[in-house]
C-alpha cells in the first residue's frame, strides 16, 4: 500500500515536471524566434549612402526602429540597440507554468545580434 502511494506521488511529480518543461520549451522557442525576426528586420536597414560607396553599414536609427517594431508586433518585451555594424535584441519574458511550484514563474531571456545583410558579403559600386 505504501509502495503504491509513493509510486503515485512520484508519477504525479514527474507529470508536473514534464508539463512545466514543455511549457518552458515552447515559450523559449517563441521568444527566440521573435528575437531572431527582430534582428533580421533591423539588419535589413542598410545605409544607402554608404552602400553605394562600396561599404555595407546599417542605418542605426532605422535598424533599431525596425527591430523594436518587430518585437512589438510579436507582443514581446525587450529592447533593441544598433550601431553601424550590428543590431542587438534583448528579450525577456516571464512564463506562467501549468503546474507552478510555490506560485513561481519561470524567466526566459534571449539576446541575439546580427550584422548588416544584403545579398553578398560586401557592397559593390556599379557604373
Amino acid at each position: 500500500m505504501i509502495f503504491t502511494l509513493v509510486l503515485a506521488l512520484f508519477f504525479v511529480g514527474m507529470l508536473a515536471l514534464v508539463a512545466d518543461l514543455g511549457a518552458l520549451f515552447v515559450a523559449y522557442n517563441r521568444v527566440d524566434d521573435g528575437a531572431l525576426l527582430a534582428i533580421q528586420s533591423g539588419a535589413s536597414a542598410i545605409d544607402e549612402g554608404s552602400f553605394y560607396t562600396g561599404r555595407l553599414r546599417l542605418d542605426a536609427t532605422a535598424a533599431r526602429q525596425r527591430c523594436e517594431d518587430s518585437l512589438a508586433a510579436a507582443h514581446l518585451d525587450g529592447r533593441c540597440s544598433a550601431d553601424a555594424r550590428s543590431v542587438t535584441a534583448d528579450v525577456h519574458q516571464l512564463v506562467t507554468l501549468p503546474v507552478p511550484l510555490l506560485g513561481l514563474m519561470a524567466p526566459v531571456h534571449v539576446t541575439r545580434s546580427a550584422q548588416p545583410a544584403f545579398g553578398g558579403g560586401s557592397a559593390v559600386t556599379t557604373t
